[in-house]
């Protein structure tokens, strides 16, 4: 596969300020711009639209699928947790003011749990948008992300250097700790597998968890690279952006390790469609769409 293959979406500008990306079922890839404080959305027919989050300032952070056609967004600067779909914003619910709401992500009924930085909590809105919200128990552990296997939550305690994970997202968490006291891990993704895959950029690592907590670690290859956002495969692997990087990488459950140039600047999201496209979203305001990115994939170990 060449270059070409890769199709190329001019939806903002590089002040926009281009956050986090997720495709939904219904095939709509969905961007949040934190500084623009708009989420962009295009359809399967390449339409373009652009969803302002009424509230003055607004700072979508992160994105999830709620249903088939509609996402939640978290919003750090209104302390908001919002559902849009195609005509805008559906519901909006405030959480604790100042607590900074992060990851986010969606269950099967239409339900998600996210994280509150500020707050050292973890919070749920139903899909009637009840929002509940608990307590980490972990003091400046700063919950950048969250990720869940349907039943249980994990989510990222960088300011602790800490994985937690919670049954039932609502019980006390228990908590993955690292042997380095450089650990700080950033972001979480759950594999279709059962495996938890991690980034954590200050040790140069991406490791994963498996469902009886065994924990292994891969370093990468080029010792300056830094994974900052990664989103798990179908494959038992995981792809991942490394800071200032114009360049994607992957690894699989071995540990073998591969990359793919981004065209056009540095990634800030990757994200994975049902059918396999890998949809990248870039500081320069493009969003990369690569339809087969394993065949594209160049080995670098």
């Amino acid at each position: 596969m060449t270059a070409s293959s890769i199709v190329v979406h001019s939806v903002a500008d590089s002040q926009a300020g281009a956050r986090d990306i997720v495709v939904t079922d219904d095939g709509a890839v969905w961007c949040a711009f934190a500084v623009a404080g708009v989420v962009v959305r295009i359809a399967p027919d390449g339409q373009q639209q652009r969803i302002a989050l009424g509230a003055e300032p607004a700072e979508p952070h992160s994105l999830t699928a709620a249903t088939r056609d509609s996402v939640w967004v978290t919003d750090r600067a209104s302390d908001r947790i919002l559902r849009l779909d195609s005509s805008g914003v559906v519901f909006s619910a405030a959480v604790t003011p100042g607590a900074a709401p992060a990851g986010i992500v969606g269950q099967h009924d239409g339900s998600a749990w996210f994280v509150e930085e500020r707050a050292d909590a973890v919070g749920y809105v139903d899909i009637l948008g009840r929002v509940s919200e608990f307590d980490t128990g972990v003091p400046d552990g700063a919950p950048s992300s969250i990720a869940s296997n349907g039943s249980s939550v994990w989510f990222a305690l960088p300011g602790a250097g800490a994985i937690a994970h919670a049954r039932g997202g609502d019980s006390v968490p228990s908590l993955v700790e690292f042997d380095d006291p450089l650990a700080a891990p950033t972001t979480v993704s759950m594999g279709d597998d059962g495996f938890l895959w991690f980034a954590d950029p200050a040790r140069h690592v991406v490791g994963r968890i498996g469902s009886g907590g065994a924990v292994t670690e891969f370093v990468l290859p080029e010792p300056e690279w830094r994974p900052v956002r990664i989103a798990s495969d179908e494959t038992d692997g995981c792809w991942f952006t490394i800071d200032g990087e114009e360049a994607i990488g992957r690894l699989d459950g071995e540990g073998r390790s591969a990359m793919i140039a981004t065209p056009g600047g540095v990634p800030t999201s990757i994200a994975l469609s049902r059918d396999g496209e890998l949809w990248v979203a870039m500081e320069s305001g493009e969003l990369l769409q690569i339809p087969d990115p394993e065949s594209f994939a160049a080995d670098i170990q």
